[in-house]
């Protein structure tokens, strides 16, 4: 196993090409690499009979790479297409011969209903993908609500891109089998983001040159078509649990009975900085019916971690936890400082210095909600990043996670520096970290 040292700065939080197998399936552009989760698991000395916990598992690099290897592992996640994603990766009871079947199913159901609507499919080209199954004509395409346009960023996707996404999930509906059907409905979210929407990533979400048509059928059997082989070419050995759920208040999610039995924790929580969430995963939610309102999107946002200032509420209180640690009052205070002295007065920037007291606020929660749960022994490893998005001024989050954990009865292992990565409005290269604690 390569010491982190080992690896060139450029390459550590880059996939391997023989990790891409399921992870690849649909991924979130902030996440860690499974590597880094191999390397916890050998450096904490976990045993297959330990119980492994990734409290923000968003698409599932932890409890997929459990999976795979034969780890015992609870996911949470808050996000509901990254909490599905997670479920739909780390499901083990898959049969690639009856997906394939129904694969073949989809292809000719896509084939007589973009004829009967007058659809044509550039560059289509036939899979010839066998099925025992009567294909089904879609003669009508259901149209997103004017709430859910609302919800999409002007520009995300184009009308015919649209249309075709949206009719070829009214096909996976008519699929009874919820196992199967979530399995391509993944596939579809992966189309919707890599094919569908003009949508790039670097790392924040934006919009790209506009497609005004795709080959969807081509493209949906070619990325389904790969989620089948990897599940005949990979195996998952243990079937893990994902939660829906707010990771401030871990004894709400997690089930009683694993009081004192988790003994690793590998997470990266947010980043205390502008980065709303919701909004990269925005267009597959409200396309895959995850958001259909603005009742629905805010529901999501309040069991967030006040990371950005999209998700702060005048209701919320996270900050009165964190009041007596000097360290993060006069981070925001100096924020708050900066502010006033450049004379920036919009409503964000407004409340850049109540993020930093929301966030950590927020951290306090789940570290005290989470410690029953831990075992004796347990490890712990949050992958958390240095901040300097609110006027330039440092926030050395693991540092300051440390001073947190610390109070609540951890120990501070170590703070080990993963990579070095180019602050955005600076340019400087500011460090990501893993705080490594224990149980004390």
């Amino acid at each position: 196993m390569l010491e982190i040292t080992e690896i060139k700065n450029g390459l550590r939080n880059k996939i391997k090409v023989n990790d891409l197998s399921i992870h690849n399936w649909y991924q979130f552009v902030l996440g860690y690499p499974p590597h880094l989760v191999r390397y916890y698991i050998h450096k904490f000395n976990i045993t297959k009979k330990c119980t492994i916990l990734d409290p923000f598992c968003g698409t599932g690099t932890t409890p997929v790479e459990a999976a795979k290897n034969g780890y015992p592992c609870y996911g949470i996640e808050a996000n509901p297409i990254a909490a599905f994603a997670s479920k739909v990766k780390t499901t083990k009871e898959y049969d690639p011969d009856i997906l394939s079947n129904y694969l073949g199913f989809i292809e000719e159901s896509a084939i007589v209903s973009f004829n009967y609507l007058g659809l044509s499919d550039p560059k289509y080209s036939l899979f010839k993908t066998n099925t025992t199954l009567q294909p089904i004509c879609i003669k009508h395409i259901s149209n997103l609500s004017d709430e859910q346009k609302q919800l999409i960023p002007k520009g995300f996707i184009c009308p015919n891109p649209l249309s075709k996404v949206l009719l070829i999930k009214a096909i996976l509906k008519m699929i009874e089998d919820e196992t199967i059907r979530n399995f391509f409905m993944l596939a579809l979210a992966s189309l919707i983001v890599k094919v569908a929407g003009n949508i790039g990533f670097g790392p924040e979400i934006y919009r790209k040159k506009p497609k005004g048509d795709i080959a969807a059928i081509s493209n949906f059997l070619a990325i389904a078509g790969m989620m089948i082989d990897d599940i005949e070419n990979s195996s998952i050995e243990k079937q893990v649990t994902i939660l829906s759920g707010d990771s401030r208040s871990i004894d709400e999610c997690l089930p009683k009975r694993l009081m004192g039995r988790v003994k690793c924790v590998i997470t990266s929580p947010p980043y205390p900085n502008e980065k709303d969430y919701t909004r990269s995963t925005r267009l597959e939610s409200v396309l895959l019916d995850y958001i259909c309102n603005r009742h629905d999107l805010r529901n999501i946002k309040d069991n967030l971690l006040r990371s950005n200032s999209r998700t702060i509420f005048v209701t919320d209180d996270d900050e009165k936890y964190v009041h007596k640690f000097d360290r993060i009052t006069s981070i925001a205070n100096s924020i708050e400082d900066k502010r006033i002295s450049l004379k920036k007065t919009s409503g964000f920037e407004k409340l850049y210095h109540k993020i930093v007291l929301h966030y950590f606020g927020g951290m306090y929660r789940h570290l005290k909600t989470l410690r029953p749960f831990l075992h004796d022994s347990c490890k712990l490893a949050y992958v958390i990043g240095d901040q300097m998005s609110f006027f330039r001024i440092l926030i050395p989050s693991a540092e300051l996670l440390g001073e947190i954990a610390e109070s609540l009865g951890y120990k501070v292992d170590d703070v080990e520096l993963w990579r070095t990565r180019s602050a955005t409005a600076t340019r400087m290269q500011i460090n990501e970290n893993v705080l490594l604690l224990s149980k004390r």
